[in-house]
């Protein structure tokens, strides 16, 4: 059956949260990967939104981070700060899944603005913002990173969510605990070096080349190998995991009514050329 690059994404990023974890999962493409692991290996992990929906059981991706229709239901409600006060800074969420725009070779991520935040024009790009994602990047035990739509860059226009910072031990000189531990792409999943902190290519999509994969990043890019490690073997999606996927979001965010099919049209991620990605 086949699949596409984004439907790869997903379940390789859904392979990350562990059964019994206490997740805290942004919308879109992280609740469908959040989703899809509570669906198969993991039915034991909790899931909870920014908003403060803890445990829930979505059947549908959240139209947004305080959306109980999405949701068969979930243990109790919380708000933002208690989020934050009771679960997160405490210590007790073992992962976030955030998505990015722009993300550097240390795991630090923009979601704020493409362009000058200080002399926006024209061609700056306003972006959601942060929301809870700054203190999730910064206090859960490990960060999960998914870029679909975003760049790899040097220097980010704007420092959202903090990764390893600058690298080496200046995350735990900051007084921050956990780190990134994983970054997927449309073209393979990405690991952070133990001593460096360093971004480096851990495993490759089926039909990726390698030097697409360096053109698309600025700096030097180390591979696995490099550290004589393998790549990691990935594994592909099956007919249950596609219809899984599929039934939970076939346009991985952009909800099911007309106008929101139609926005998804116009969007290269989704679409190319008037017909679905493969």
């Amino acid at each position: 059956m086949k699949f596409r690059r984004i439907e790869l994404l997903v379940l390789t990023a859904s392979k990350e949260i562990k059964d019994g974890e206490i997740c805290v999962i942004g919308q879109g493409i992280p609740m469908a990967a959040g989703a899809i692991a509570k669906k198969t290996h993991a039915p034991n992990a909790i899931i909870l939104t920014e908003a403060g929906m803890v445990d829930i059981d979505p059947f549908q991706n959240l139209e947004d981070v305080a959306d109980p229709g999405s949701t068969i239901g979930f243990s109790y409600s919380i708000d933002l700060f208690d989020v934050f006060t009771s679960i997160v800074n405490r210590g007790y969420a073992d992962a976030c899944l955030l998505g990015a725009a722009q993300v550097d070779k240390y795991g630090n991520i923009n979601t704020t603005i493409v362009g000058n935040y200080y002399k926006m024009n024209r061609k700056s790009i306003k972006l959601p913002g942060s929301g809870g994602a700054n203190e999730f990047a910064g206090h859960c035990n490990r960060t999960i990173i998914t870029l679909v739509g975003g760049r790899f860059v040097e220097k980010l226009d704007y420092l959202t969510s903090p990764g390893w910072l600058t690298g080496g031990d200046s995350r735990r000189k900051a007084g921050l605990p956990g780190g990134p531990s994983t970054l997927i792409s449309q073209q393979g999943i990405f690991r952070f070096h133990e001593e460096t902190k360093e971004m480096y290519l851990s495993g490759i999509f089926p039909q990726t080349p390698l030097e697409d994969i360096r053109r698309k990043i600025p700096w030097e890019l180390k591979i696995a190998e490099d550290f004589d490690k393998p790549f990691e073997k990935l594994i592909l999606p099956t007919k249950e995991d596609l219809e899984l996927i599929r039934e939970f979001d076939p346009f991985f965010g952009i909800g099911g009514h007309v106008g929101r099919r139609l926005q998804a049209q116009a969007l290269p991620v989704y679409f190319e050329g008037g017909r679905l990605n493969d």
